[in-house]
């Protein structure tokens, strides 16, 4: 894909790319999204749960919440999922940044009108945060015809899109060569807690053993 008016860097040119298979890497690896979209009352941002399936993001939310009502309209948004993999420690303050992995799109979404098809695409998000939650013994109960009616899931076609990456150590001076300071880089990693249950679960079920290698839970950087 090549860059559009919207999607050309002006800053760091060289940490953007517009791989798709980059930006799916991004996207299914990111646990939500971000939506931002411009209101009457001015621009608003919403974080949100999502999946991506082939060239489409699904996007879920209230039936009756500000961000479905106004995209489902047609207006434009802007999609973004950041990656924090790090933070850069320089020997200048102004040389501080974050290694991180972030992808843009932009674009209109559509919402998924069909209420037996809504439901079933809730359940796929829900499978795709949390793979095996609604399969196997012990399963969750899938998403009903009925409570996808209060429920709205919306698709966005990834066609326009940036993806931009930060790695590497900071981009100090030679003036400050001197400086007693300690450079470099903090990886951070995304790793699940112990699992703790809610007062009907008790003891009396034992926490479901999910892949731990499941990569919307860790990043093996």
């Amino acid at each position: 894909m090549s860059s559009t008016a919207r999607t050309t860097a002006e800053r760091y040119p060289e940490r953007v790319t517009y791989d798709r298979d980059d930006a799916y890497a991004i996207l299914d690896e990111a646990l939500h999204v971000h939506i931002g979209f411009h209101t009457e009352d001015g621009p608003v941002v919403i974080p949100t749960l999502h999946t991506r399936e082939g060239d489409q993001l699904l996007l879920h939310g209230s039936a009756h919440g500000r961000f479905i009502n106004t995209t489902a309209g047609g207006v434009p948004v802007c999609v973004t999922a950041t990656l924090i993999d790090g933070l850069i420690l320089g020997r200048a303050a102004s040389h501080h940044s974050a290694a991180y992995r972030s992808v843009m799109i932009f674009g209109r979404a559509t919402p998924v009108e069909d209420e037996a098809d809504r439901a079933e695409a809730l359940a796929r998000v829900v499978e795709s945060v949390i793979p095996g939650r609604l399969t196997g013994a012990g399963a969750a109960r899938r998403p009903s015809v009925e409570e996808a009616r209060y429920t709205a899931v919306l698709t966005l076609p990834i066609e326009e899109f940036s993806v931009k990456v930060r790695a590497g150590f900071a981009r100090d001076e030679p003036k400050d060569d001197a400086v007693r300071a300690w450079a470099g880089w903090i990886p951070l990693t995304t790793t699940p807690g112990t699992p703790v249950p809610d007062t009907l679960t008790g003891d009396r079920l034992t926490a479901p053993a999910y892949d731990p290698s499941v990569h919307r839970f860790r990043q093996d950087r």
